[in-house]
């Protein structure tokens, strides 16, 4: 069960970052963020609504509006102008320093000291993330689709007719 839930989150974890990459070539800025969170949104509720709707209560309700609103428009807006400059593949690497960042938060702020094994762990993947920057730009940044021009006027329309 637990290999089919990790296998899942493999998936999931691909096409957020295919799609990502997709919206940042095809929009230019961040304004892909405004569909997409939105879309999050509605997912996750699908997904998760059944299993809490009977503990929600005003004040969680409050809480999570005004954390979905506000915590991922930094992160996300980072990886998407990240997601195009870099490969799939270098994003994918760059991101899994994740835990070494959270091994050192923890560290720090929880002192929470790691073993042997997972400073091992880390130290390969901050070797893998070294390498995937190092060589996972892409070969020219896409620029999105220019916005159609706008319609040219006419001078003969702008003119008054003779005699009126």
């Amino acid at each position: 069960m637990a290999s089919g839930f990790a296998l899942a989150a493999a998936v999931c974890w691909a096409a957020y970052i295919l799609l990502t990459q997709r919206v940042g070539d095809e929009v230019s800025g961040i304004r892909g963020l405004a569909i997409s969170m939105p879309v999050a949104g509605v997912v996750a509720t699908l997904v998760a609504g059944p299993f809490v709707f009977d503990r929600l209560n005003w004040q969680i309700l409050l809480a999570g509006a005004g954390l979905a609103i506000l915590l991922p428009v930094i992160p996300f807006s980072l990886e998407l102008l990240a997601l195009r400059r870099l490969t799939t593949a270098a994003f994918g690497t760059l991101m899994s320093l994740e835990p070494a960042i959270a091994l050192v938060i923890g560290l720090l702020a929880l002192h929470q000291v790691p073993d042997l094994a997972a400073l091992a762990g880390i130290a390969f993947v901050v070797t893998a993330g070294i390498g995937a920057e190092r060589t996972g730009g892409r070969d020219k940044p896409v620029s999105p689709a220019p916005s159609p021009p706008a319609p040219a006027r006419t001078p003969a329309l702008d003119q008054p007719a003779e005699g009126c």
